[in-house]
């Protein structure tokens, strides 16, 4: 409902005269005029309102202090996303960084192998009691593929197959020669 611009009491509309009229202070307003400066009002207000509910929201989005261990993990995460994406940079920066610090880096390098020898000795041999049957297997793999090339060359010999000819042999097969390998 409409006020008065003077004493801010409420306004009665007449139609006749198409004009307001203050009950209090009896002045009359023009209906335009009365209706642009409601709306005036009421847009100042919705103004003030908007800017509020923003500020609210605005606190409400913030993101909460970071605690100094977030902050690294977020820096290397960061970090680790620029390297990603400037791999050759990287690339570049380390060369460059190893030609001017070679020696030492090299020195580093040997001070750690010292240093973890003992650890890494004992790693090995825990990784080879684990997997022994796995080694075993591929260790009578191997000397079985050494005796069926033995076998292939001596049977190459007998033939007088030379490997320096472009023909193929096609004098016997690999399942023939893997027969004769458990003869012997």
């Amino acid at each position: 409902m409409p006020q008065c611009p003077n004493c801010n009491y409420k306004l009665v509309f007449l139609e006749k005269r198409l004009r307001y009229k203050c009950a209090k202070c009896s002045r009359t307003f023009l209906q335009k005029f009365i209706e642009n400066k409601d709306f005036q009002r009421y847009n100042k207000h919705r103004r003030e309102l908007d800017k509020h509910n923003l500020n609210l929201e605005i606190k409400q989005r913030k993101r909460p202090k970071l605690s100094p261990e977030e902050r690294k993990l977020r820096v290397k995460e960061s970090a680790k996303k620029w390297r990603q994406d400037n791999i050759e940079k990287c690339r570049e920066y380390s060369r460059k960084h190893y030609e001017e610090n070679k020696d030492k880096i090299l020195a580093q390098k040997k001070i750690y192998r010292q240093k973890t020898k003992e650890k890494q000795y004992k790693w090995r041999k825990q990784y080879r009691d684990k997997l022994i049957q796995r080694t075993r297997l591929l260790g009578r793999i191997c000397h079985w593929r050494r005796q069926q090339a033995k076998l292939t060359q001596k049977e190459l010999k007998i033939n007088g197959y030379k490997p320096y000819t472009n023909d193929l042999d096609d004098s016997f097969s690999t399942y023939g020669l893997s027969e004769l390998l458990f003869e012997n």
